[in-house]
């Protein structure tokens, strides 16, 4: 009768436990998820480019860590994912894939941009940043680039993108007695 009491306590805790586990699992990024496979295939003694091509193949057959949008895009650019996918071995993150696929595909910025957010949705926002302050993509197709990576574009900060519209004044400004605004760049001591 204890066996099954606590055979019972232990299948309990194992069911409260199993959601928070999935959670965890699901809040990371696909990314990240394609990397583990990519490194797990290298440090096994497969060369990059061999790895990268199968995991980019395993991936989209199986239909693995992407949603149908993105694995549609992924299909119709299948080298540039090619190429993304090589680049995860040594980049870990939204920033650091996105650094490096503009580096080494600046003719295909959109792509790159795109593959990244789907790579990495939660970085979204970063990855818009990157495209439009290194100039390799006007903040409209930026916001393409999210709308093809299943981004909803109201949750980028038009401030990330450091748009030619984004200006702003210093500290100070218009608060003396001299200069533009009615006023000086002097901070008022009031």
């Amino acid at each position: 009768m204890r066996n099954s009491a606590l055979l019972s306590l232990f299948v309990s805790a194992l069911l409260l436990l199993s959601p928070i586990s999935h959670a965890q699992e699901s809040s990371v990024a696909p990314g990240t998820k394609v990397r583990g496979l990519l490194v797990s295939e290298v440090e096994a003694g497969k060369e990059l480019s061999a790895a990268s091509s199968e995991v980019s193949s395993t991936v989209l057959n199986e239909g693995l860590y992407f949603d149908a949008t993105g694995r549609t895009y992924l299909e119709q650019n299948r080298s540039s994912y090619e190429s993304m996918v090589t680049l995860l071995n040594e980049n870990a993150s939204g920033f650091e894939i996105t650094i490096a696929g503009l580096d080494t595909m600046p003719e295909i910025p959109a792509q790159v941009v795109t593959i990244a957010m789907i790579f990495f949705p939660e970085s979204a926002d970063e990855i818009y940043s990157i495209a439009s302050q290194m100039g390799m993509l006007s903040e409209d197709d930026a916001l393409l680039a999210a709308i093809n990576a299943g981004i909803d574009p109201t949750t980028l900060t038009a401030t990330a993108a450091g748009a030619n519209g984004n200006d702003f004044s210093p500290l100070g400004v218009g608060t003396g007695a001299a200069g533009a605004g009615g006023g000086d760049t002097t901070v008022s001591a009031n």
